[in-house]
């Protein structure tokens, strides 16, 4: 597995997005996204982008994902038409397309941040 991460956000920067991140967040989300900003994950067949914990809740807006999927949080994709989600009421890690995204279209993955990390390896 190759982790390209990117610089760590500040203190300051992961307590704004956890006073904006008003749902469950998974087991491991934040213990990663400490050290990283984001970061893009290959295995040699399957690519993950992490989007910088600093952008998501901007990114979640620009995609109108409280409109069209409001049981969701994304916070990366597979670097195509799939997002990567959080369910906002488990904390559960769900993929769905970005175009037609909606909560029906969801697909659970992962009960947590560390077994996606660890489908990966």
């Amino acid at each position: 597995m190759t982790i390209k991460k990117k610089k760590s956000p500040s203190t300051k920067e992961i307590d704004i997005f956890l006073e904006h991140a008003n749902f469950e967040l998974p087991d491991g989300f934040i213990d990663f996204f400490s050290q990283a900003n984001g970061a893009e994950i290959f295995n040699g067949k399957d690519y993950i982008i992490l989007w910088p914990l600093t952008e998501m809740i901007k990114l979640n807006q620009d995609y109108k994902v409280s409109e069209y999927a409001n049981a969701f949080f994304i916070f990366g994709s597979d670097g195509g038409d799939t997002a990567y989600c959080i369910e906002k009421k488990t904390g559960y890690i769900f993929d769905m397309p970005f175009i037609g995204m909606s909560n029906e279209d969801a697909v659970f993955r992962y009960k947590s941040f560390k077994a996606l990390l660890d489908n990966y390896n």
